[in-house]
């Protein structure tokens, strides 16, 4: 959605979710864009989006996109939120907020053919800003891809690229304070998102491994059935109860514990 005069307002001279991407970009000549308009230099260039069909697209159908999530995944407000973070100069502008979580919400509209972890990657550097601005280890990323319904993804906040994505940030605004250029940085690979599903049916050793565990899973929930029968079997006033090759034993604080033992009584 475009932002309201207001909401430019809240925004004035701090980083946003949506300008972190640059930092993490080593894009020199973005990131030096970015600082003009940091230092307010008149030679920044703002970047016209009003005629680029994804970004207008995404802007038509945040609001559907929002009440799909709310509808099927949990209630959701403070939709345009600008929420200050824990430095003066950090900010982000809430998509939505999931009351039942208390994570932001962040809805996209992408064209559809790439592979969800690519666009997972696009736009972990804003998602992660939304966690570190409002505290949260977890971000909700509603997808819409291509005229499907969308992917929601729960994304996880990534310690160590959260803690780069924090030394560039402030490190940009130190530049800004004193008004030197920034220095060039190299790109920052996103963190590979687990959102891929794969038929391990013929891996070796999987099999094998996979029918031990059904074999025993079972016995296991058996024996601690069991477990719990014989120790309620045991009288109030004994230390030691014992028999067909068990022993239960009783603590100074009134613990039972049970063993095997190697000679049935």
């Amino acid at each position: 959605m475009a932002l309201t005069a207001k909401q430019q307002e809240a925004r004035e001279g701090k980083i946003t979710a949506s300008q972190v991407g640059v930092l993490m970009s080593g894009d020199p000549l973005k990131v030096l864009n970015l600082w003009k308009l940091h230092i307010g230099d008149p030679s920044y260039e703002e970047p016209d989006l009003s005629g680029v069909w994804p970004v207008r697209l995404g802007e038509a159908t945040e609001a559907l996109n929002l009440a799909w999530y709310d509808m099927k995944h949990g209630k959701i407000g403070r939709m345009g939120e600008v929420v200050d973070g824990p430095e003066p100069w950090m900010c982000c502008t809430l998509d939505a907020w999931d009351r039942t979580l208390g994570i932001p919400v962040e809805a996209k509209h992408v064209g559809g053919r790439e592979p969800l972890e690519t666009i997972i990657a696009r736009y972990t550097p804003q998602t992660t800003w939304q966690m570190l601005v409002t505290g949260t280890k977890q971000c909700a990323l509603s997808v819409i891809m291509g005229a499907n319904e969308p992917v929601v993804e729960f994304l996880t906040l990534d310690d160590a690229y959260a803690a780069e994505l924090m030394r560039r940030a402030r490190n940009f605004m130190a530049c800004v304070e004193s008004l030197t250029p920034p220095v060039e940085l190299p790109p920052v690979a996103a963190p590979v998102a687990a959102v891929k599903e794969y038929d391990m049916t013929t891996a070796p050793g999987w099999g094998v491994q996979a029918a031990v565990w059904i074999q025993t899973s079972g016995a296991v929930e058996t024996a601690k059935k069991a477990e719990r029968e014989l120790k309620a079997m045991v009288p109030a006033d004994a230390k030691i109860a014992s028999g067909c090759r068990i022993t239960i034993t009783r603590n100074r604080a009134g613990a039972l514990s049970l063993r095997e033992s190697k000679i049935c009584r």
